[in-house]
């Protein structure tokens, strides 16, 4: 039987994601993992959803750390001239989708703006845009009656406004230079709600929640011509019933077809409406395109239609010895709530390097990322990371799970290089079995160094 899973349910389980890892009681860490090669030529793989892939993410993991921040994202659209953007539509399903033409933009001021209607051509077909929107260059000013109130000659950037292209946009907020530096990514822009009151935000911010203010319920902000009719000698005056007030539209023909319906009041309060044409030997069919009950503006994280989550962390060179430098990693995940090795204790440090160790009877001459075999355990293992004499090590699916025996000799794979072993410690900070795996991603090699500061963002579309 065919069913959907509503936006709504994903965009609730998103922001359950989300109050979950804000959550003080539980600790989240993303860990990298994997020095070795995924095949003979390296070519990344797709992970599979099963308890082996998660054992191997485990088996491989070398270090995590603590998440440092999370917000909910939207797919990131740069407005670019000469693009066509799509209306936002109450017909059409997210963001995710392969196929969506965009209904809104990041532009350079890196403030993010929704199509309420594109520009139209006399057939009523979708034209470029070629206008930037900017509230502050474009917004509708404030009423010029008393020049001593508080809005006297201000833009209204709550309102909508039409740019000289054609197009009709409404700002929905700026991005804060914090979360431009924390979130912001060439593939998605952060979504926040606004703060609960302006003593809450800063200038930033306070633009936003005066948007959230002033959000009208249920206006009709544009139709579809399903069908153009025919037959109309002059254009149809539109009757509009529904259950709201106010909404108002004048229609365009060509050849006595209606090409275009544009709203010339959006109305408020309507959660339904038809379109009545008349005039016509066939009458035009018209569909409107009607806001949420909050309105546009109220929340964006619905306005986007967005149900991704996205949890940072920047590892700084070796982060205080617990990230390994002059080594690969091919792995990122999420780990909710690591066990110490006592496995009844919360880790909550903020991070560590989390891979069994050997420690050799002279400092190691082993090279990083190269495989080792003991001489008589016949045990094989990556080294990730040498500190004086101690090797940090993984064994996988690839190496097998043989134990290294103390005071065996072992030997680099291909060159003349050996230890001999005198203590093994096979839990190393945490114990990798323990915590909740909710994320796992492949990736292309990445070679990390002492300058590098990596930005690691995982995103989860639920």
């Amino acid at each position: 039987m065919p069913a959907i899973v509503r936006q709504t349910m994903s965009r609730t389980l998103a922001r359950d994601l989300l109050t979950d890892v804000q959550n003080s009681s539980n600790e989240y860490y993303i860990g990298i993992a994997k020095s070795d090669v995924f095949n003979e030529t390296d070519s990344v793989i797709d992970p599979v959803d099963c308890l082996r892939e998660e054992r191997e993410f485990r088996n491989n993991l070398q270090s995590i750390k603590k998440v440092e921040g999370s917000t909910m994202v939207a797919k990131r659209v740069n407005w670019s001239y000469g693009s066509i953007y799509a209306g936002w539509d109450d017909g059409v399903k997210s963001d995710i989708d392969e196929n969506w033409t965009p209904f809104y933009v990041l532009t350079d001021p890196k403030e993010v703006y929704v199509c309420l209607a594109p520009a139209l051509n006399t057939a009523g077909i979708p034209i470029s845009s070629i206008v930037e929107p900017n509230w502050g260059l474009h917004a509708p000013m404030s009423p010029e009656t008393d020049p001593n109130a508080p809005m006297y000659n201000v833009r209204e950037w709550w309102k909508p406004f039409t740019t000289s292209d054609g197009y009709v946009w409404k700002f929905l907020y700026s991005l804060t230079p914090e979360r431009i530096y924390q979130f912001l990514s060439s593939n998605h822009i952060p979504v926040q709600e606004a703060e609960e009151s302006l003593a809450l935000g800063d200038p930033i911010e306070d633009l936003q929640f005066q948007v959230k203010e002033n959000a009208v319920s249920g206006q009709i902000i544009r139709t579809r011509v399903v069908s153009g009719g025919a037959g109309y000698a002059n254009p149809p005056q539109v009757i509009i019933t529904g259950n709201g007030t106010g909404a108002a539209a004048t229609a365009e023909i060509v050849d006595g077809v209606v090409t275009k319906v544009t709203m010339t009041d959006y109305g408020v309060g309507y959660t339904y409406a038809s379109f009545e044409l008349v005039g016509g030997s066939t009458s035009a069919v018209i569909e409107p395109i009607i806001t949420s009950k909050r309105g546009l503006g109220y929340d964006p994280i619905d306005d986007l239609k967005t149900s991704s989550v996205m949890v940072n962390i920047k590892p700084d060179g070796t982060v205080e010895d617990t990230f390994i430098v002059q080594n690969t990693f091919r792995q990122m995940g999420l780990i909710k709530n690591p066990m110490q090795t006592d496995t009844t204790t919360p880790y909550t440090n903020t991070s560590a390097k989390v891979l069994p160790s050997m420690v050799l009877v002279n400092d190691s001459p082993f090279e990083k990322g190269k495989e080792i075999v003991g001489a008589q355990s016949g045990a094989r293992a990556y080294v990730d990371d040498n500190v004086g004499a101690e090797v940090f090590y993984h064994q996988n699916l690839s190496t097998g799970f043989e134990l290294f025996q103390i005071g065996e000799a072992v030997t680099q794979v291909g060159v003349v290089l050996t230890g001999e072993i005198s203590d093994l410690n096979l839990k190393n900070v945490i114990d990798r079995s323990y915590g909740e795996v909710l994320y796992i991603e492949n990736r292309a090699r990445i070679r990390r160094d002492e300058e590098q500061q990596e930005d690691i963002k995982i995103v989860i579309t639920v």
